[in-house]
């Protein structure tokens, strides 16, 4: 451990268990004294998880690309009528998902576009097939602004819908959709969504149905670094009152193909201050995660020193992150144990619920 001199006040806090400030969250985001920072937040990796580190075997569902919203960071959404807008029958949805559990994955993550034609059925259809074709396999899906939507278009409470999910066979809710909580950063890239408010409150509605879900946050765009602080801070205020968050999973800024192409690539050194001031801040989410397909993959690496143990999944057919220009060519299974393995951590199989796995019922 090297020893800490600009931050030697926040790194006492942190050794002693004493939770840091919004002031001092203000302090590491701008910070470009990388050592410190990545020394502070290895700590804390390193208490909570040893050198373990986890990742999923999951396949990527996006049901469709079909979207009321327009946001202006979106390469994925279609109106109806555009070339290229589709919507996967169940039928289809289930042979994918099959498909991938005969080889062995074991997690499907599902979220997609607002597509005002299908309803709450058509998606209990998916989950109650899924789960009776393919019983070990996980499913994680539906973000906070869909689950919204589907309230809003069957006119029913958002209660009743995550209920009827669940009841389908739903096991966890993706982090999707929070993209920045600061409201002046909001009305310019996405003012149709749902305000930041509704989502930690549908968010605070799935834990107490006892499901578990993630928290994300879209950066490197319009947002300055105090608003990323602040939107960590709501997040961990929420996490006190409810505490049903897993994961936390800082979203890089895909700028190809969007209203917003005109804004640069995250650099480096904003990714790892993000992620470093993550681990040190929310210091009631378990986990950090960092999704390989949204940045450069020799940063993953250099990642897990930066208060990542979590890599997400392998992640066959995403489509989101690819629309807006991913760089990544993505891992197979064993590519990612052994990227794992070169940083000497322990490669650790879970779920996005960090439960045991049922490979013995993956297809029924």
């Amino acid at each position: 451990m090297q020893t800490v001199r600009e931050f030697a006040d926040i790194f006492e806090k942190v050794k002693a268990g004493i939770r840091l400030s919004q002031e001092d969250g203000n302090r590491l985001i701008r910070s470009t004294n990388l050592v410190e920072l990545g020394a502070m937040a290895d700590y804390v990796r390193r208490k909570l998880h040893g050198r373990k580190a986890y990742f999923t075997h999951s396949i990527n569902v996006n049901h469709t690309n079909i979207c009321v919203l327009s946001c202006k960071f979106c390469a994925f959404a279609k109106k109806k009528k555009d070339p290229g807008a589709y919507a996967l029958s169940v039928d289809e949805i289930e042979r994918r998902v099959k498909v991938a559990a005969g080889h062995g994955v074991w997690e499907v993550h599902i979220v997609g576009g607002l597509d005002p034609d299908l309803k709450l059925s058509y998606y209990e259809e998916m989950l109650s097939r899924i789960k009776k074709s393919c019983p070990g396999v996980l499913i994680q899906a539906f973000t906070a602004v869909e689950l919204d939507f589907y309230a809003r278009l069957e006119k029913i409470s958002v209660e009743e819908v995550i209920g009827r999910l669940k009841d389908a066979g739903l096991g966890g809710v993706p982090g999707g959709g929070a993209e920045i909580f600061s409201e002046r950063a909001r009305e310019l890239i996405c003012a149709p969504k749902i305000s930041a408010q509704r989502w930690l409150d549908v968010h605070k509605k799935v834990h107490e149905a006892g499901l578990r879900s993630n928290a994300t946050m879209l950066y490197g765009h319009v947002e300055t670094p105090q608003e990323r602080v602040d939107h960590m801070m709501r997040l961990r205020q929420t996490q006190d009152e409810s505490g049903g968050f897993l994961a936390f999973v800082p979203l890089a800024f895909q700028p190809e193909h969007n209203e917003l192409s005109h804004l640069p690539r995250t650099s480096g050194v904003t990714d790892l201050q993000v992620l470093a001031t993550a681990r040190l801040m929310l210091d009631n989410f378990p986990h950090i995660r960092q999704l390989w397909n949204y940045v450069d993959e020799k940063l993953i690496h250099v990642a897990l020193r930066y208060g990542v143990d979590d890599l997400g999944g392998t992640n066959f057919d995403e489509t989101i992150a690819k629309a807006a220009g991913s760089q990544s060519k993505g891992f197979t299974y064993d590519e990612l144990v052994s990227l794992i393995q070169a940083c000497h951590m322990e490669p650790m199989e879970i779920n996005s619920i960090y439960t045991d796995i049922q490979k013995e019922c993956l297809v029924a």
